[in-house]
């Protein structure tokens, strides 16, 4: 009996030994995250001094090129920084003449950030703006100002976005003065056309801003980015404020004068079913870095980051009988001052792995110019 026993004994050891050797093998690798980082800098400050030798692209009317803006949240006594508040971190992207590009995400993303820097409302911390073959980021005021009949931007807010003592006329007439669009003589009647183009009764003329409704201001804030004759005009959330009855009307409106007048728009919002009925081309920001872009029906068609995925699944289906399995975030943004290791979206993905909480994940192109950023799209691919 004790010899049968060692016999059994013996394979019983065999069996347990086998699946420790089989976890030992998966494990994962361990990953250096203060090489990882050092790594990192390099290899995109490499990339950005290598893309500072190119050549604008000569189709473009507006190539943004790495561009960040930081804002210092804590210097020592000496002035330098201790702490900074990345709100647009390393954004590129290309918009052609006539073309309108959607940028949507969540709010604090930084859209609106890099829509007045790219206007040079805020000054770049780095990067290059390329307005109609010109690097335009490290221009002066000066050297800015022969720009602004170019570029122009319509505010999020209607009301406090107009002067309350200035009257309808007097608004979109002093653009005109400064810079000598048409002669003295003929700015009113000059303001009138526009002001009939943009769906304004003449006799508003006279009138100040509080007397109108939200749609009307916001038709006042458009009609006064007009009367300079821009080529380039930033919608900072233009109708996020309005009914939406009212949204309808403004951004029908925007789509007429931009077919009438070849405009291109940078359109920035969070509605994506208004984004997807006025842009060409979309990109999807998350905490200051684009993570995914391209053409609209391949983001809508095919949405391959899962942040993307996440947004377009938040969009009420009106087919009652059509079921969305929505996907549901878990915690909040984190903070621009303080963002995650690795990939930062990671600490709210669904799909995350380890790989991506110590390794940011490369902006790569899948085709047909569309681009995107994550790990788990490079597997599948």
């Amino acid at each position: 009996m004790e010899k049968k026993e060692l016999e059994t004994n013996i394979p019983v050891a065999e069996e347990v030994a086998e699946p420790v050797a089989e976890i030992s093998a998966t494990q994962e690798p361990a990953f250096d995250d203060a090489m990882q980082k050092a790594k990192e800098e390099e290899a995109r400050e490499a990339k950005i001094q290598a893309d500072k030798a190119l050549p604008p692209d000569p189709e473009a009317i507006l190539e943004v090129r790495h561009l960040k803006k930081y804002f210092t949240l804590k210097k020592t006594l000496m002035g330098k920084p201790i702490s900074t508040l990345k709100a647009v971190d390393d954004v590129s992207f290309i918009v052609k003449p006539g073309e309108t590009l959607g940028i949507v995400g969540e709010s604090g993303c930084g859209k609106t950030t890099m829509g007045r820097t790219i206007l040079k409302l805020h000054q770049p911390t780095d990067g290059q703006i390329f307005f109609e073959g010109k690097d335009i980021a490290g221009y002066t005021p000066k050297e800015m100002r022969a720009l602004r009949t170019k570029m122009q931007i319509v505010f999020q807010d209607p009301y406090s976005s107009l002067p309350p003592r200035s009257t309808v006329g007097g608004i979109l007439a002093e653009p005109v003065k400064v810079h000598k669009i048409v002669p003295k003589a003929e700015i009113k009647d000059y303001v009138l056309q526009i002001m009939e183009q943009c769906g304004l009764r003449d006799y508003y003329y006279e009138r100040y801003p509080h007397e109108f409704s939200g749609g009307q201001r916001q038709r006042i804030c458009i009609a006064r980015a007009l009367t300079v004759d821009p080529k380039l005009v930033v919608c900072d959330e233009p109708v996020s404020a309005l009914d939406v009855s009212i949204q309808a009307q403004i951004i029908n409106l925007l789509k007429k004068i931009q077919e009438e007048r070849k405009l291109t728009y940078l359109f920035i919002s969070h509605d994506l079913s208004v984004v997807k009925y006025i842009s060409d081309k979309i990109g999807v920001m998350y905490l200051g870095s684009m993570v995914e872009f391209g053409n609209k029906d391949d983001i809508f068609e095919n949405p391959m980051h899962p942040y993307t995925n996440a947004l377009f699944s938040a969009v009420p289906n009106p087919n009652p009988d059509e079921k969305v399995q929505r996907i549901l975030l878990k915690g909040d943004i984190p903070s621009p001052a303080n963002p995650p290791m690795g990939c930062k979206f990671h600490t709210r993905c669904p799909r995350a792995m380890e790989i991506c909480k110590h390794i940011t994940p490369e902006y790569k192109e899948y085709g047909n110019g569309h681009f995107v950023a994550c790990h788990a799209c490079e597997q599948e691919s």
